[in-house]
């Protein structure tokens, strides 16, 4: 539906509309409706480990959205790369990415699905403060989207798991929509805060600079309310969880 749209109006219909609407067919089964009780609305809200993940993700997914969303544009203003290569740079992250959610379902089996999540939300703060940073030509800026792609797999792979991890299994459901409520949020107002960010600059090395900064930042910082988050439902600093 989003390649048919020629209005601005057309695409929030299509991508926040309709593909929520399949979303939540894939994380939700078919059953028959039953009348939630109030006290299982509320109950997530009530939980504070529960609450402290819910704010260390819609921290994290700032952080890890806003290469995302602007890698083509930095390729294309600040890294010097051709119209076509800033197109091939989405690309090049997804096809990354693919290899970073299998193998974060596979060793998230070993390691633990909260660890995971948090190493690799981590690392990706990290490659987008020691590689992003510099990436003013090509070369680094390919291989930041390949990099980064393959860490920031996780979030989009083990989003759901986590609250379910922790959640009582009629609730399960509802829970993982709520996590999805809270991270519409960034997700809504995360390329108006960056474009914010590029024209309060002084320039435009200074733009991109504070927009690479904003992201690393945001993503060490979301992944240490995670990891505050898993402390407090294992009692342990590491547990496999």
């Amino acid at each position: 539906m989003a390649s048919l749209a020629t209005e601005y109006y057309q695409f929030l219909l299509a991508q926040g509309v309709c593909s929520t609407i399949g979303l939540s067919f894939l994380y939700s089964p078919a059953l028959a409706p039953k009348k939630t009780q109030a006290v299982t609305l509320a109950a997530p809200f009530k939980e504070f480990p529960f609450v402290m993940m819910l704010l260390g993700m819609f921290i994290l997914m700032y952080g890890i959205f806003i290469p995302v969303n602007f890698l083509a544009l930095q390729g294309l203003e600040h890294a010097h790369v051709s119209e076509s290569m800033s197109l091939y740079l989405v690309a090049i992250f997804n096809s990354a990415s693919l290899f970073g959610r299998l193998g974060s379902g596979y060793w998230s089996n070993i390691a633990g699905r909260w660890n995971v999540f948090i190493i690799a939300g981590a690392a990706s703060g990290i490659i987008e403060l020691a590689l992003w940073i510099p990436a003013t030509y090509e070369a680094a800026t390919i291989g930041f989207a390949v990099a980064f792609g393959f860490l920031s797999g996780a979030f989009v792979s083990l989003l759901a798991a986590l609250p379910a991890t922790v959640s009582p299994l009629p609730e399960i459901g509802y829970r993982i929509g709520v996590v999805m409520l809270i991270l519409s949020l960034p997700a809504l107002t995360m390329a108006p805060i960056g474009g914010s960010i590029l024209q309060s600059a002084s320039s435009v090395d200074d733009g991109w600079l504070h927009v690479k900064i904003f992201g690393g930042v945001m993503s060490l910082a979301g992944s240490a309310v995670v990891f505050y988050a898993k402390t407090l439902y294992t009692k342990k600093v590491w547990a496999v969880f």
